[in-house]
């Protein structure tokens, strides 16, 4: 999955540390509160949310960010929801770096919106459901973000950037097992 090129992910401001936090059941809490916001925020442009990123997957040593993927109706439809996003505290960002997505930030919620099966929609479920049902995988994504963490502590896009080789793998893995 492509991360922006050209801003920072963290979002503007000091420079960003790369804090990594042991499996939380309350993401899922968290990320179930979000989902109902978003939907309702969203009404009828938002056709299914779903918790995505390393929160996402129980067990996953992780960024403390819930990370949602509304299913837009069509890619229009992400223009449609931006003054809702903002009342619900995010800024509205567009694309930020990646082609055909809708992104929406706070400090502890990143909402990336896509017209379903559009853009990096069915990759974004291929990687959390493949982590989910593998713990060898899990596992060596955990250790990775673990030793990419102590060399790329302050800088967050290269942090991203030095995981991209594993996810392109965990990615045609999980291409290949769904057939």
């Amino acid at each position: 999955m492509a991360q922006p090129e050209t801003d920072d992910p963290n979002g503007p401001g000091p420079r960003r540390e790369v804090i990594l936090e042991e499996y939380d059941p309350r993401w899922a809490e968290q990320a179930a509160t979000w989902i109902a916001r978003v939907r309702e925020a969203g009404g009828d442009a938002i056709v299914a949310v779903h918790h995505i990123g390393s929160t996402s997957v129980p067990g996953m040593f992780a960024k403390p960010i819930i990370d949602l993927m509304p299913g837009l109706r069509s890619f229009d439809a992400g223009f449609e929801i931006g003054e809702a996003m903002a009342a619900l505290g995010f800024d509205v960002r567009g694309e930020f770096g990646i082609p055909r997505r809708h992104y929406f930030h706070r400090e502890d919620v990143h909402v990336h919106a896509y017209a379903v099966g559009e853009g990096q929609w069915r990759d974004q479920l291929d990687f959390r459901d493949y982590l989910r049902a593998h713990e060898d995988a899990r596992n060596e994504y955990a250790d990775l973000k673990r030793a990419l963490q102590q060399e790329y502590r302050f800088d967050p896009r290269e942090f991203s950037n030095q995981k991209s080789e594993f996810v392109a793998q965990v990615l045609e893995r999980a291409r290949a097992s769904r057939g």
